[in-house]
């Protein structure tokens, strides 16, 4: 269950402890033995984490060398649809008072999850055409798709408090949709 817009005891942010302590949290959240009613409710969480995920995701494409250009602007447009598509998830749902935790309990996962996402996305550029890498390759994607799925559907879970099974159709509905903007934005490869 998730608290409203109050301090909750949780990992502090001022020392380099309390950042490992929330690196650690959103670890947990990622495998489900935490969800977003652990996360603190700090306004300034927020947009720190969205910028831990960009700046992950910054420096793992930047030492990729296989993504295409302009991968960072679609990284932007993924944080803009993931934290519009969830406020506007929430507040059908009337639980907006739960978006804030919700949404770093996300983007915390987002950021758990970016340097193996730009890796996946890497290694099925360079090698998903060749013949004895295709099946590890894609195998390795498909599982990091499941586990991001598995992860926002437990996010959710506890966020919405419906069954996971609705909560992981949410988040596949959520991640299709995702993808199809961003193909018809920023065109094949997206």
């Amino acid at each position: 269950m998730h608290t409203q817009a109050k301090s909750v005891p949780g990992p502090r942010i001022r020392t380099s402890a309390g950042i490992a302590a929330l690196g650690r949290l959103y670890l947990d959240i990622a495998v489900w033995r935490r969800g977003p009613q652990d996360v603190p409710a700090a306004g300034i969480l927020l947009p720190l984490t969205i910028g831990v995920y960009i700046l992950l995701s910054a420096a793992a494409g930047a030492l990729l060398p296989a993504l295409r250009p302009g991968w960072l602007l679609q990284v932007g447009a993924d944080t803009l649809f993931v934290a519009l598509w969830y406020w506007a998830l929430l507040a059908i749902a009337r639980r907006r008072e739960r978006y804030l935790q919700t949404a770093v309990a996300l983007f915390g996962l987002q950021a758990v999850l970016a340097v193996p996402s730009m890796l996946s996305v890497s290694l099925v550029q360079q090698f998903g055409d060749r013949r004895g890498w295709q099946v590890p390759v894609y195998a390795a994607a498909l599982a990091l798709a499941i586990w991001s799925v598995a992860a926002i559907g437990h996010i959710l879970r506890a966020a919405l408090e419906r069954p996971l099974g609705i909560c992981l159709i949410l988040a596949f509905l959520q991640l299709l949709i995702e993808d199809l903007v961003l193909l018809a934005i920023f065109g094949a490869g997206a």
